[in-house]
C-alpha cells in the first residue's frame, strides 16, 4: 500500500518542523525575540503613524497648492488671451486699416496674394508693444492680404477654415496650434502658433466687409505662462488643450496638435472632456505611473488648462522620511542582535557546552569533564554534579564490563565443554563399532584423525582459529565418519585463498556437518553429498554448508532458526550452541541461517566478521 500525498506530506515536513521547534526553543533566540519586540515595536508603530500623518498632510497641502497653481495659470492665460482680443479690436477698429483693406480687396480677382507697405507700416506701429504676435494676415473669399510676414502655404485650402469666421458674426474664433512657416524677402522661419480670427466691419454702418483678420500668436507664450506659474520643487506639468482634446500648448513640441490621449490615455481623455464649465481633479494611473490631474476651463474660450502631478514627486518627502525610519530600524536590529548575543551568551554558552559534553558521553566518551569558571553560580553546581555522574557511570561500566567478561569466558568454556564431551562420546562410539565390525583394520587411521581433531579443538586455549585450521578440523571429523558410512557420503570443500589466514570461532563447522550426516541421510545408502564453501561476502566472511539430503518442513526450519537451546530432537545440541558462541564472540548481528525444503536438501550459512 503506497502512502497518499496527504499521508506523505506530514512525514516530509516533520523534520523541518522539529528543527524550527528546536530553534525557537533556544534561550538565545528567545532573548533576541524579546529585544526585537521591545525595541522594534514602538519604533515601527511610531514610524507608521508618522508616515501616515505626513503622507496625509502632504497630500492635502499639495492638492491645495496644485489647485491654487491651476487657478493662477488659468487666470494668467485668460488675461493674456484677453490682451490678444484687445489687440485684435485695435486692428479691426482702425478706420485707416479697414479702408486700406477694402481698397485692396477690390483689386483684380486674378491676383490672389496681395501686400501693401503702407498697411504693414500701420500694423507694425500698432503691435510694436507686444512681441507675442508672430504675424497678422487678412483673408477674404478673393484674396490673401499680407499684414506682417506672409504665410508660406497661402492656397485656398489652407485659408478655408479661417473663412468660417465670416459665419460667426462679430464673435471671436480661436484656432488650435499649428506649425506655421512665414516668409519675407530675406528668410523663412517655422514657428508653432495658435490663432485668433475676427470678421471686419465698416466703421460707418457696422456692416461686414467680407474680410477676416487673423492674429498668429507664438505657442511659447502659453508654455512660458505654465512653466512660470508651476515653477517649484515638485514635478508639476502644465499644458493647455482645446475643447476637442487637442494640444494647444505642451512642453514637448512634438505633441503639439495631437490628442491628449498621447499623454494621459483614454481614461484621462474622457475625464478631461467631462470637465464642463468648472474645475475637476481626479487620480489617474497611466503607463504604470500614478498621477493626480487637475483641470480648469478658461473663461475666454473652451480651452482647458491641465496640471499633472506625479505621486512619486508628491510623496518624495514622506518617502525620504520612510527611508530614514528604515535606516534607524536597521540600526536598532543590529544593536538588538549584538545585545542579544552579549546578554544571552553568558546563559546559553554554558548550556551549549553542557549539551556538547552530554552528546560525547552518549557516544561513549566518559573521559569528558565540565570545566567550571569558578563563578559559583548554578552552572558551576550543575557542572560539578555532571562530572560526578560521569565518573560514577565510568566506574559502574568498568565493573559491569569486568563482570560480563568473566561471565562470557565462563559461558564459552561451558559451551565448549558441552560440545567436546558430546563429540568425543560419539567418536568413541564409532571407533568401538568400527573395531568390532572390521577387526580393527581402520582403527589406527581413525585414531590418527581423532588426534588431529582434538589438537585443533583444544588449540592453545584461544577462542578463534584460522579458517584453514577450522576446515582441517571438519575434514578430520569427516574422515572418521566415512569409516562409519562406508564412504557413502561425498564431501567437497571450496576455499578462497584470501580467506585462509582469516580467523574464525573454532568448532563451528563440525556440529553442523554432524547434524547433516545424522539427519539429512537417514535411509540413503549412496549418493549423499555435503559441500562446504568459504568466501568473502561484503565486509565479512561466509561459511556455506549444503547437502542434498531429505530436507525439512518449513515449521521445523522456522523453529531451528530461533536456535532455542531446548531444540534437540531435530537439530541436536550443536546448532544452538554454535550460534550462541558466534554471537558472544562476534556480536548479535552474526550467526547461523538455515534454509531447507522437503526433498531439496538443506543449506546452512554462517555469517562472520572479517577477523585477522
Amino acid at each position: 500500500m503506497h502512502p497518499t500525498p496527504e499521508t506523505a506530506r506530514p512525514s516530509r515536513w516533520k523534520p523541518l518542523r522539529n528543527r524550527l521547534s528546536t530553534l525557537t526553543s533556544s534561550i538565545r533566540v528567545k532573548w533576541m525575540l524579546l529585544l526585537f519586540l521591545f525595541s522594534l515595536t514602538p519604533l515601527l508603530a511610531l514610524g507608521f503613524i508618522s508616515f501616515s500623518i505626513s503622507k496625509s498632510t502632504i497630500n492635502s497641502k499639495v492638492t491645495e497648492y496644485s489647485e491654487q497653481l491651476l487657478k493662477q495659470t488659468a487666470e494668467n492665460v485668460d488675461t493674456r488671451l484677453g490682451i490678444y482680443k484687445d489687440m485684435m479690436m485695435q486692428v479691426v477698429g482702425n478706420n485707416d486699416i479697414v479702408s486700406m483693406l477694402r481698397t485692396m480687396d477690390r483689386a483684380d480677382g486674378e491676383q490672389y496674394d496681395l501686400d501693401s507697405l503702407s498697411l504693414t507700416t500701420k500694423l507694425s506701429t500698432i503691435i510694436a508693444i507686444n512681441q507675442d504676435l508672430q504675424s497678422i494676415s487678412f483673408i477674404s473669399n478673393q484674396h490673401y492680404i499680407k499684414g506682417i510676414y506672409r504665410w508660406k502655404d497661402r492656397n485656398k485650402e489652407t485659408v478655408a477654415p479661417f473663412l468660417q469666421t465670416l459665419d460667426d458674426g462679430s464673435n471671436f474664433r480661436w484656432f488650435s496650434t499649428r506649425l506655421g512657416t512665414y516668409v519675407d524677402s530675406l528668410n523663412a522661419q517655422t514657428v508653432p502658433v495658435f490663432s485668433l480670427a475676427k470678421q471686419i466691419y465698416k466703421m460707418s454702418d457696422d456692416s461686414p466687409v467680407g474680410i477676416v483678420a487673423v492674429l498668429d500668436i507664438r505657442e511659447d507664450v502659453l508654455k512660458e505662462i505654465g512653466s512660470r506659474t508651476t515653477k517649484s520643487q515638485m514635478d508639476i506639468q502644465s499644458f493647455v488643450i482645446d475643447g476637442k482634446g487637442q494640444m494647444i500648448s505642451y512642453p514637448d513640441n512634438s505633441l503639439l496638435g495631437k490628442s491628449v490621449k498621447e499623454v494621459l490615455g483614454e481614461d484621462g481623455f474622457k475625464a478631461l472632456m467631462s470637465t464642463g464649465a468648472g474645475e475637476r481633479g481626479f487620480p489617474l494611473k497611466y503607463q504604470g505611473q500614478k498621477l493626480i490631474v487637475n483641470s480648469k476651463k478658461l473663461h475666454t474660450n473652451d480651452w482647458i488648462v491641465v496640471n499633472v502631478i506625479s505621486e512619486s514627486s508628491l510623496y518624495k518627502d514622506s518617502n525620504r522620511l520612510l527611508q530614514i525610519l528604515m535606516i534607524i530600524a536597521l540600526i536598532c536590529i543590529l544593536f538588538s542582535v549584538l545585545t542579544a548575543f552579549l546578554l544571552a551568551g553568558s546563559i546559553s554558552k554554558p548550556i551549549l557546552r553542557m549539551i556538547k559534553l552530554m552528546r560525547q558521553v552518549m557516544s561513549g566518551d566518559l573521559t569528558v569533564r565540565f570545566k567550571a569558571k569558578r563563578r559559583h553560580d548554578e552552572f558551576d553546581v550543575l557542572g560539578e554534579n555532571f562530572n560526578y555522574m560521569v565518573s560514577r557511570i565510568d566506574e559502574l561500566l568498568a565493573a559491569v564490563y569486568e563482570e560480563q567478561n568473566q561471565k562470557r569466558v565462563a559461558e564459552l568454556k561451558a559451551l565448549q565443554a558441552q560440545i567436546n564431551p558430546h563429540f568425543l562420546y560419539n567418536t568413541l562410539d564409532v571407533i568401538k563399532w568400527t573395531a568390532l565390525l572390521q577387526k580393527a583394520n581402520n582403527a589406527a587411521e581413525m585414531v590418527s584423525l581423532l588426534s588431529r581433531l582434538l589438537r585443533i579443538s583444544l588449540g592453545k586455549g584461544e577462542e578463534t582459529v584460522t579458517v584453514e585450521e577450522e576446515l582441517e578440523h571438519v575434514q578430520c571429523y569427516l574422515g572418521i565418519q566415512k569409516f562409519r558410512f562406508n564412504f557413502a557420503i561425498e564431501t567437497f570443500v571450496e576455499l578462497e585463498d584470501d580467506v585462509r589466514p582469516l580467523r574464525t570461532p573454532k568448532l563451528i563447522l563440525q556440529p553442523i556437518v554432524e547434524n547433516a550426516i545424522k539427519h539429512a541421510f537417514p535411509d540413503q545408502e549412496a549418493g549423499g553429498e555435503i559441500r562446504i564453501r568459504c568466501y568473502r561476502s561484503g565486509d565479512g566472511v561466509t561459511f556455506e554448508i549444503r547437502d542434498n539430503g531429505c530436507g525439512m518442513e518449513p515449521a521445523l526450519v522456522a523453529s531451528l532458526n530461533r536456535f532455542e537451546m531446548g531444540v534437540d530432537k531435530a537439530g541436536g545440541i550443536g546448532l544452538p550452541n554454535v550460534d550462541e558462541r558466534i554471537k558472544l564472540i562476534c556480536g548479535k548481528m552474526y550467526g547461523l541461517n538455515i534454509q531447507s525444503e522437503p526433498g531439496a536438501g538443506t543449506c546452512i550459512r554462517i555469517q562472520l566478521p572479517e577477523m585477522k
